[in-house]
């Protein structure tokens, strides 16, 4: 017997067997998890229409294919984690028909056994930020496939698509289109075995806009792999990298056997190699562009009779085959723009088949606007943008641009820390230039390293907006804080090795570096990271579990020479088990010998950024190199558990090094230059900076200096010292006295002192505009959905995007992504403008359950039930996930939670930022109305709101401020709060002055202030009038221990104190796993409720002041209609102004009137004046044509009315003296009346006085 074929044939039919017993199993989005965990080798998992999102890991030791049904839809957002395979051949995974799309860095990304295939075929992949494969051990994958598939728009954030540890056998890459990738490489392994004969196979590819530096390849394999590798690359279409300009390979690899034939490479760059290339080119197809229709936007139509249909190999065509089109009855399309450069088009020229439908996009270049689409000889198409018909013959039209005024911006940066100020503009300008009409915001960022002091006209606030009506220019001056080096780790390259990335003077950079425990040098990770609400890039020092026993360590360099008073800063901050809790920062002057500096402890993950900082001694002070080292204290404990493959989680960032000059001597007193501003001055900012400037550097003296009722702390630059104040009065006198003494000069001779009086600015009047946006319901407005103007809304704005919302029921969820802040949703009234939906979040019921019936019913509007029409939505009827929020006169309503008056959670709201303001809004729910999730530092500002619910109603972190509300229970026991802040929560949540109320059911005393839900939440209600009773203990246990839960001054409903004796003070929690107990005061003595200011709160490090959103703005005086024309005086500080009809709003303007062409006498007019931030003031009172705004009197004896024009008085005496006068007491008419009324025309309009008998009224005419 021949035992090497019977094993052969033994090993075929093994290979059959998945193949004998593999099985089709339809799924749902329901039952794919349990389908997939059950499945067996070779088994198809037929997917029904629906977007997969659970997680899943990586198959061991056997091959599941994920296949979409016929016709289905199927999309997946889920991600792939590894396993603990260790079979030889490992899983494999295989997706056919299905779209990847995962609006997340990675698809399939840990550490994974061996892996047998990993295959796509059929499918569309989009989305991914960085990785559709990432592994983080060694291994081996015997192949890669990607067959008929588009992958698109990935790679945002860097790294490679694939970027396996794992050493991999073979990649095959056929009949796919591959475009707007702003990654590395398509394929770069970051293991290496120079053993491994790789494959590499790249068929029949359509590549566009690939990759986004020079130094990246298609294929990177460099010296990773074997020289005897194999590369083929075969009628593939590559062309214009991710970046412009730049020239990434086609391959980059040592070695190895290349076969590259009829490729047509268009603004690429090549091999690398000196093999034989058979690649064709645009000129040898006689042609001078590629003639893509739309590659922007994924379009790479190649007709049938280009060259490109048959100029590959074997007369196949280039690139991927499904974009060649058959044309049998051609109708050619050709677009020209007006004026050229105007703008540009898309598609320019194309051929179809007659009949085919046609859209055409005009793009505007900067400075220019579309205006219509034209045929060759002038005739109007239409002025729609895009433009969609059907093309019956050839047809050449025009697009039609009109040319913008622009002007161009100039901002100048002055001082000694000019090179370091940076002034942000919002938006950015195009070429220096700016549209005219643009408003633009410039804000100064600042840095550790400059301060900034003034600009050109004086005034010293941090943003100054401005609207562009001609060419403009701008200084900003900025002082140097005297620094050697320092690094903010920016930009994350590069990762080691790395010069300050500021200076204080070219010959001396610094370098930072991270070292391995042996004391070699490696890269550390670049990242970003957020703690307490602070979010910086950052360096990772990563070191693996198994080696914190020498664990890795940063060390930064510099010249100390002529410095004394050296100081390092720094922020640290850990986010995973594997850190030791005891970090030190050290310093050498040898680089060998270190000592401590300072020492901190971390028990557990970090809730803030943590300072490392302290002085050099003065042996270090003038030293030709210092050397700063951040270590673990190796001997110390590790903050948790770590899992065997965890890598160290500990973070650094703003390192800055702060020096003075060696001091000279000096015998004389600083002397004083200039102050901003002057002495005398009446345009101070009312937030701003005093600056006095010297003739040399200056420090703080023995004084101390007050401003205001208040001590300022000095910021010190090379030659200044300036206070920062905020919140002065406009047009208010003020006096600034320095103390002699309080300022010296580095050798401690003291400046005489000096007293500035100046007087603030009148304030501002904002710039006119109307909303950027309005909703309306009724289809009268921009948009019809409160979502559509927030999909249309700008990203990263600066300053606030007013979205009005008319009155009106908006059934639909609304989410605000986090790079759209700044954020205002303005409703007309709040009892009538509604978002709202019925939506919670509901498992999947099981029957014989408690509450098996109620949740049934909330099934059906549960968002993990298939079936529902909120299913797979965020579990919330809104969703804030930006900063700088505002919204008035809204009620948010969770349609389930206040129709069913039940559980289960049912958001209404859910705020996940920074600078969050709500004011006169309703929130209503039943169980979690409003979630306030996020780091510590989130603050909100909630005033005179009204918040309903029964369980949990206000839950989550951050400082909270409630002023003013109504918290209305609506059952009994009702439980109002529960809060889950973290260590390092400076406020929690604050109810001040606000009114605990209810429905009948709620008023039996058992209602409860709060429980806390986790970790140490913080929970205060200072001044609460409880119109309905709370339990005597107040307070209920949950999981956590609260940090402080407690109250100052509660009052019952007729103004009563309450009685606090019997509120708990101890709490049992459970969230460590076992029951720990703790205690907790309950009442606040009137000096702790003292420190529970307004300002104390919000205001933060950047001085948020949410109140000015809600400042009062005055109501239009003096309204007047006539002949269809309102009219009425200006409001101070109003952008713009509501015009209403019979309380429906029908326009906005920035002008003191408005035509309304369809006005009828019975109309009845009122007018609001609209603040800065969008908040409505007051109405006017109503007017109608004939009845103007006239001042009544209630003792009257006889009345007045407009009409047409004309006075008309009724209620008069026979014989009676009518007289009328203008506003400055010249008589304009008078008569004896005849009869009890009379008619007065008077030919000029305005504001006049009537006088009958001993009675004056007021008329405005």
């Amino acid at each position: 017997m021949n035992i090497k074929k019977l094993f052969g044939s033994i090993a075929f039919l093994s290979s059959l067997l998945p193949q004998i017993y593999a099985k089709e199993i339809n799924v749902t989005t329901q039952t794919f998890n349990e389908a997939y965990t059950l499945a067996e080798s070779g088994d198809i998992l037929l997917m029904s229409s629906g977007t997969y999102n659970k997680q899943i890991s990586f198959p061991s030791d056997k091959s599941i294919t994920l296949k979409a049904e016929k016709n289905a839809e199927v999309v997946i957002t889920f991600d792939i984690t590894g396993n603990d395979d260790t079979s030889e051949n490992g899983g494999g995974l295989i997706f056919d028909g299905v779209k990847i799309n995962r609006s997340a860095d990675y698809f399939i990304s840990g550490n994974f056994g061996n892996i047998s295939t990993l295959e796509f075929k059929n499918s569309e992949i989009t989305n991914i930020g960085r990785c559709l494969l990432r592994t983080s051990n060694e291994g081996t994958i015997n192949n890669i496939e990607f067959e008929n598939c588009l992958i698109h728009d990935c790679g945002n954030n860097g790294w490679n698509f694939l970027y396996p540890k794992h050493i991999v056998k073979k990649v095959s890459v056929k009949n796919c289109s591959l475009y707007n990738y702003l990654g590395e490489s398509f394929f770069s392994p970051t293991g290496s075995d120079n053993n491994n004969i790789f494959t590499f196979i790249f068929e029949n590819n359509t590549v566009y806009k690939w990759s986004k530096d020079t130094k990246y390849a298609i294929c990177n394999t460099a010296k990773n792999y074997s020289t005897n590798s194999i590369y083929n690359f075969t009628n593939n279409i590559i062309n214009e990298p991710g970046v412009s300009g730049k020239t990434p390979s086609i391959l980059n690899a040592t070695g190895g056997t290349l076969t590259a034939e009829k490729n047509l490479i268009v603004n690429y760059g090549g091999y690398n190699r000196t093999e034989t290339i058979n690649d064709i080119t645009l000129e040898s197809l006689g042609l001078t562009t590629i003639g893509f229709p739309d590659a922007a936007n994924g379009d790479f139509t190649i007709l049938s009779s280009s060259p490109l249909a048959t100029a590959g190999k074997d007369g196949k065509c280039v690139g991927d085959a499904r974009w060649i089109k058959q044309v049998t009855s051609p109708a050619q399309f050709s677009v020209t723009v007006m004026p050229e450069n105007a703008g540009s088009v898309s598609p320019t020229n194309v051929t179809f088949n007659q009949g085919d439908p046609v859209t055409v996009t005009a793009t505007e270049n900067f400075g220019y606007s579309f205006k219509q689409w034209e045929t060759k000889n002038g005739e109007i198409l239409s002025t729609e943008n895009p433009y969609s018909f059907n093309i019956e013959n050839d047809l050449e039209i025009v697009a039609v641009f009109d040319k913008l005024t622009t002007y161009t911006f100039t901002v100048n940066k002055d001082g000694a820390g000019a090179q370091w100020g940076i002034v942000n503009l919002n938006p950015e300008p195009t070429d220096g230039k700016y549209i005219e009409g643009t408003i633009v915001t410039m804000t100064i960022e600042t840095n550790p390293i400059t301060s900034f002091l003034q600009w050109e006209d004086g005034s010293s606030e941090n943003k100054r907006t401005v609207k562009i009506d001609g060419d403009k220019a701008y200084t900003a001056t900025f002082d140097k804080i005297p620094f050697i080096v320092g690094w903010d780790l920016e930009t994350s390259e590069p990762r080691g090795e790395r010069p300050a990335d500021y200076a204080a003077t070219t010959d001396n950079k610094g370098l930072l570096s991270l070292y391995n425990g042996d004391g070699s040098t490696t890269n550390w990770g670049g990242s970003t990271r957020t703690f307490g609400g602070i979010t910086y890039n950052c360096a990772r020092r990563y070191t693996d579990y198994a080696s914190m026993n020498n664990p890795r360590y940063f060390q930064a360099k510099f010249s100390a020479k002529d410095y004394v008073n050296i100081k390092v800063t720094s922020l640290v901050a850990a986010d995973n088990a594997c850190v030791h809790k005891t970090q030190k920062m050290q310093y050498s002057l040898n680089g060998n010998d270190f000592t401590d500096l300072t020492t901190i402890t971390m028990e557990e993950t970090s809730a803030n950024w943590e300072k490392m900082e302290a002085f050099l001694p003065e042996e270090a002070e003038g030293a030709n190199m210092v050397y700063i080292r951040w270590a673990a204290d190796a001997t110390s404990d590790l903050i948790g558990t770590p899992g065997s493959s965890d890598t160290e989680g500990f973070y650094l960032t703003n390192i800055f090094v702060y020096a003075d000059n060696s001091s000279i001597d000096d015998k004389e007193a600083p002397i004083l230059l200039s102050t901003s501003p002057e002495n005398d001055s009446n345009t101070a900012s009312a937030n701003g900076k005093i600056v006095l400037s010297f003739n040399e550097q200056v420090q703080a003296g023995t004084e101390e200096i007050e401003f205001n009722g208040s001590a300022i702390e000095p910021i010190f630059g090379s030659s200044t010292a300036s206070f920062e104040y905020k919140g002065l009065e406009y047009n208010t006198s003020y006096t600034f006295t320095v103390p002699a003494g309080a300022i010296t000069d580095r050798a401690g001779n003291p400046f005489e002192g000096v007293t500035l009086n100046f007087t603030t600015m009148n304030r501002p009047q904002p710039i006119a505009r109307v909303f950027d946006a309005v909703v309306a319901a009724d289809k009268t407005g921009d948009y019809e959905s409160v979502q559509a103007a927030i999909d249309a809304a700008p990203k990263n704005r600066t300053t606030p995007y007013l979205i009005f919302i008319k009155n009106g029921s908006y059934e639909e969820q609304v989410v605000i992504p986090s790079d759209k802040p700044n954020i205002h949703l303005i409703g007309q009234d709040k009892e009538k403008t509604n978002i709202h939906l019925k939506i919670n979040v509901q498992s999947e019921p099981q029957e014989g359950s408690q509450w098996y019936q109620n949740d049934t019913a909330a099934w059906k509007y549960s968002v993990h039930n298939p079936e529902s029409p909120t299913y797979q939505m965020e579990g919330t009827v809104v969703r804030i996930n930006s900063n700088d929020f505002f919204s008035e006169n809204i009620s948010f309503i969770n349609d389930w939670g206040v129709e069913r008056q039940n559980g289960p959670q049912s958001l209404a709201m859910m705020t996940k930022g920074d600078r969050i303001t709500f004011h006169n809004c309703k929130f209503r729910s039943y169980q979690d109305t409003w979630m306030t999730p996020g780091n510590t530092g989130y603050r909100h500002y909630v005033k005179g709101c009204y918040i309903e619910g029964a369980v949990d109603y206000v839950y989550g972190a951050g400082d909270c401020l409630f002023e003013d509300c109504t918290l209305y229970n609506v059952r009994s026991g009702s439980v109002i709060t529960a809060p889950e802040h973290e260590k390092g929560t400076q406020w929690g949540y604050v109810f001040d002055h606000c009114t605990i109320d209810g429905n009948e059911a709620s008023n039996d005393g058992k209602n409860k202030l709060g429980r806390p839900w986790h970790n140490n939440p913080i929970c205060v209600w200072l001044n609460t009038t409880m119109k309905v009773g709370i339990a005597p203990e107040g307070w209920s246990e949950m999981g956590g221990i609260p940090a402080l839960f407690a109250e100052y001054n509660s009052m019952d409903i007729d103004g009563n104190p309450v009685d606090l004796n019997n509120r708990r003070t101890f709490y049992t929690g459970t969230d460590e796993g076992m029951e720990e107990g703790g205690e907790c005061k309950a009442e606040l003595s009137a000096d702790e409720a003292a420190h529970y200011t307004y300002e104390n709160i919000v205001s933060g490090n950047d001085n948020w002041n949410p109140r000015s959103l809600i400042e009062t703005i005055g109501i239009p005086q003096n309204v007047t209609i006539s002949e269809n024309v309102l009219s009425w005086e200006a409001v101070p500080y109003a952008i713009c102004y509501v015009i209403l009809r019979n309380n429906e709003v029908i326009g906005f303007t920035t002008e003191t009137s408005y035509t309304d062409a369809a006005s009828k006498d019975n109309d009845e007019y009122c007018i609001q004046a609209v603040n800065e931030a969008g908040s409505l003031g007051e109405k006017s009172e109503n007017v109608n044509k004939g009845t103007s705004a006239v001042d009544k009197s209630e003792n009257s004896s006889f009345n007045v009315t407009v009409s047409n024009g004309k006075i008309h008085l009724s209620g008069l005496s026979s014989g009676e003296k009518i007289t009328v006068f203008s506003l400055n007491g010249a008589i304009i008419y008078d008569t004896v009346t005849i009869e009890n009324s009379c008619f007065i025309n008077l030919s000029v309009r305005g504001v006049y006085l009537i006088k009958a008998g001993n009675e004056i009224k007021k008329v405005i005419l």
